[in-house]
């Protein structure tokens, strides 16, 4: 067993972690509930029933979804708008690298910097659907488990989200 939860961590750690910073922009803090939320997974390995197409995943990140609601409540500053994500360590850069090459000019870097201030404008629900869609690159059908939505009302919350993103881009 712990085999098979180490390839499991190997697989959606990265995906984890890019989530979890995006929520809180903070490396130590992401760090710290990606650990906690992976810790509680393996404590409760044994009560993970999949219920209606949910995975280890959608579990996962329920988990951890869980677990920024609870920092939320200590600290109400988590998100805020800046650069620290660019600069995150390598496994979440590896995630975000699809979206940024590595050696992107100093304009496009800045570019990527007015879209996550444009997301971090949304509502939290909105970013994070955005986060968990291209960030974790989960599919819906996962995202609604993590979520509590259905599939397609994530599709339409995702059009709008992704036009406030533009409007506020001025695309």
């Amino acid at each position: 067993m712990q085999k098979q939860f180490l390839e499991l961590y190997d697989e959606y750690y990265p995906k984890l972690y890019a989530y979890v910073l995006m929520r809180v922009r903070r490396r130590e803090m992401a760090e710290d509930i990606v650990q906690h939320s992976f810790l509680k997974a393996l404590d409760n390995i044994g009560s993970f029933k999949p219920r209606r197409g949910a995975t280890f995943g959608s579990w996962l990140f329920q988990i951890a979804k869980n677990e920024l609601v609870d920092r939320a409540r200590q600290d109400s500053k988590l998100t805020f708008c800046q650069t620290e994500v660019l600069d995150a360590n390598p496994t979440a850069v590896s995630t975000i690298d699809k979206f940024l090459d590595a050696e992107l000019a100093a304009e496009q870097k800045e570019r990527w910097q007015k879209v996550m201030c444009a997301i971090d404008l949304l509502n939290d629900e909105e970013r994070e659907l955005i986060t968990l869609k291209y960030l974790a690159d989960l599919p819906y059908q996962e995202i609604a488990k993590t979520m509590n939505k259905k599939p397609n009302t994530l599709a339409v919350m995702l059009k709008r989200a992704l036009e406030k993103v533009r409007i506020d881009l001025g695309i």
